[in-house]
């Protein structure tokens, strides 16, 4: 508490001082800008008092007369008559009540700058070669100044502000304009030593021209006075610090002056003496105070430890039977926490085996997933090829045999890309994301065909008929991917059949509503619930029990998100489903947007090295480079790719990504080294892997996921080999 006393005691010792501190200079700030104030105010009152007086006496006709004659005597005699409510020889009496400001001497320059001698007439008491030598700066050229200039000048030796007076200079024209000369009025300065609130002898005076102009200081402090002066000008027109005089600390307030010629600064010493000992007093008094208060305290404290210390007797009375209390509630303690930490040991391991038993469980329903989608891509490939393969009739109807095998490879790119579109369950739809233009009438037509054997085969084989129509109202034309929108289609239509057990109807319609594609794909069956409705695109929900895995319309979600569409679902139970795809359209499809679009053969054959471990891979990208007349070299590994490469010339080389001993990046890295300008195209297996981080190897120009198509190699080699 004593502490807490003296800490209290200190605080408020130098809150005190401080505050006493700013108020003291708070207050001398503002004694110094009234005296600034009030030495501007004289200013302002010569200034307007005498200025048109001035202008009026340099209009005199008889002074412009006697300039122009150079007539000195007349000069001033005439002057005496017009300047006699503004100049006064004497020094005015304190206790004169005449409070107007009048000039103590004038004189005249001539159009040269040089002072014209008063001679015999009154014009001010003023030492003529000081006069003279002081007026030089401003007279020697006074066409140089304004019409009317103010300065501050010395009229003799010493500091004493009494040798500084005020002038104000007034040109005179002739007749013509031209100069004939200047009237120069010379004012008093009055720097008084006026006390403070407390008694204190405030001093003022002047700085000019690297001199100080100041009364009651002695030599020793006068120049200790200007050097700091002179630093505290090169740092602002204003401002104040302390000085260390011999009389003792003086706060020093300086501030500029309007001067037209040699810049003056207004200047006054505060003294500190009187402050200090008012802090010091301070001081005492509170130092008294808090050892009072801390006596008292220590008082109390006595007191209240002498009572306190019989409540504090019985709590040592019974503080060994609660140390045994304590110690023996700690052994239980550490006793029920080993069972918590035994017990929660056995439910980390039993978490572990459910997590372990979800993911497989997840796994599992994925992979039947992944299957189910398979066998919807590839009962059109089996179907189509057996109908090829087993009539050979059809084989002869060119157009139908087309057909076909445009089916086939239809299904086949969009069994391709199955696993890739897995990843539509988490992927957010990316806003900078551009697709091709594709006819989504078109789409809804291949979807139908594709799935024909199902809707129509499969089901007449149970016995029952489900009837797929289609209604075109608009065809319109979107940006989307041509593979992902037929999967959102096909899915839709299985789902349909599978929602019809005894048969039923399936329209798909295609319109244009509010600037936006639409698609309804509408079904005569069961129909779901409110219930099934909210959650039936939730990844792996089904109502289909073992014959289902709740990916299909999980994944058209992901897909039409994707496009930056939205799908809407519409059903009642014994009513049907309708689903509802919107898309945003697209402009009119071009022949170089279009996903139909064939890329014509090369002009010229190229030497190609194609470099692969698997023979199929080989034999299918020889087909299609030969199919462009292009001559093919091939290699089974990298190691033999380098050794044709060193001993042959090639304009291209395709190679596979994942070989065994040296695989396609570091095989392509030695070509680089050996021809650092034949385009190198990479072939991966490894869908996304690559291109998920958005990082290509240095030494491949291209890299193409498997499997691809002729259009997609013919269009990279014409953009790397054919670019102009």
């Amino acid at each position: 508490m004593m502490l807490i006393v003296l800490a209290i005691t200190g605080a408020t010792v130098y809150v005190a001082e401080n505050n006493l501190r700013s108020n003291q200079a708070r207050l001398l700030n503002a004694q110094f800008q009234n005296q600034v104030r009030s030495l501007l105010a004289v200013q302002d009152l010569r200034s307007g008092a005498v200025a048109e007086k001035c202008r009026d006496v340099s209009r005199s006709v008889r002074l412009r007369a006697a300039l122009e004659e150079k007539d000195v005597d007349d000069l001033y005699r005439n002057a005496l008559a017009e300047l006699q409510e503004v100049f006064s020889p004497r020094e005015p009496d304190a206790n004169d009540g005449d409070q107007k400001v009048r000039a103590s001497f004038f004189r005249f320059v001539d159009v040269n700058g040089e002072v014209l001698s008063a001679g015999d007439q009154p014009a001010g008491d003023a030492d003529p070669r000081s006069l003279a030598q002081a007026l030089e700066p401003i007279s020697r050229k006074p066409r140089n100044h304004d019409e009317q200039n103010v300065a501050f000048i010395a009229i003799g030796r010493g500091n004493d502000p009494a040798v500084l007076r005020q002038i104000v200079l007034t040109k005179i024209r002739g007749w013509e304009g031209n100069d004939l000369g200047a009237l120069v009025l010379g004012f008093p300065i009055k720097q008084t030593e006026t006390p403070d609130g407390r008694g204190a002898e405030i001093k003022s005076g002047l700085w000019l021209n690297h001199q100080f102009y100041i009364a009651g200081l002695s030599t020793a402090d006068r120049h200790l006075v200007a050097q700091r002066v002179q630093v505290g000008l090169n740092q602002g027109a204003a401002g104040n610090f302390l000085v260390d005089l011999e009389t003792g600390p003086h706060l020093l307030f300086y501030k500029a002056l309007h001067s037209e010629v040699a810049p003056a600064y207004d200047v006054c010493l505060y003294p500190l003496a009187p402050w200090l000992r008012e802090a010091r007093t301070l001081r005492w008094r509170i130092i008294a105070l808090g050892a009072f208060v801390l006596i008292c305290g220590f008082g109390a404290s006595l007191f209240l430890a002498k009572n306190l210390s019989k409540p504090v007797d019985q709590i040592v009375a019974t503080s060994a039977e609660n140390v045994t209390r304590r110690k023996k509630a700690e052994k239980d303690l550490h006793e029920v926490n080993r069972e918590l930490e035994k017990a929660l040991v056995e439910l980390k391991a039993t978490q572990q085996q459910v997590i372990q038993q979800e993911r497989l469980s997840a796994l599992g329903q994925m992979a039947a997933g992944i299957a189910h989608d398979f066998n919807n891509t590839l009962m059109p490939i089996l179907g189509f090829a057996d109908v090829l393969l087993q009539n050979e009739a059809m084989l002869d109807d060119k157009a139908e045999t087309r057909r076909c095998l445009e089916m086939l490879r239809t299904s086949a790119k969009d069994a391709s890309s199955v696993v890739s579109r897995l990843r539509e369950f988490y992927r957010p739809a990316d806003s900078d994301e551009e697709f091709p233009i594709v006819d989504l009438a078109k789409l809804v037509e291949q979807a139908v065909a594709l799935t024909e054997p199902k809707w129509r085969g499969i089901t007449q084989a149970r016995g029952i008929t489900v009837d797929v129509q289609t209604d075109f109202k608009a065809y319109p034309i979107v940006a989307g991917d041509e593979s992902a929108l037929r999967e959102v289609l096909t899915n839709l239509l299985f789902n349909a059949v599978d929602a019809m057990p005894h048969g039923g109807r399936v329209l798909l319609k295609t319109s244009i509503e509010n600037e936006r594609a639409v698609v309804r794909v509408a079904d005569t069956g069961t129909g779901m619930t409110e219930t099934v409705r909210r959650r039936c695109l939730e990844p792996f929900f089904s109502t289909k029990g073992e014959h289902g895995t709740g990916l299909g319309l999980s994944m058209v979600y992901g897909i039409v998100e994707r496009h930056r569409g939205q799908l809407e679902i519409e059903s009642a139970v014994g009513q049907g489903t309708t689903f509802i795809i919107r898309l945003p359209l697209a402009q009119k499809m071009t022949a170089a947007q279009s996903n139909g679009e064939v890329v014509a053969k090369s002009d010229s054959a190229l030497n190609v090295l194609v470099v692969d471990d698997e023979a199929r891979s080989r034999e299918v990208l020889m087909a299609y480079l030969r199919t462009d007349n292009h001559s093919v070299a091939t290699a089974s590994s990298g190691r033999e790719a380098l050794e044709k490469f060193r001993l042959r010339h090639f304009d291209l080389v395709v190679m596979d990504r994942a070989m065994p001993e040296m695989n396609g990046e570091q095989t392509a890295r030695f070509i680089k080294q050996v021809n650092q300008n034949i385009p190198v195209i990479l072939l991966t297996g490894f869908s996304g892997q690559i291109g998920a981080e958005d990082v290509k190897p240095a030494a491949v120009d291209v890299v193409l996921n498997k499997p691809i198509t002729l259009d997609v190699l013919r269009h990279t080699i014409r953009k790397l080999v054919h670019a102009t």
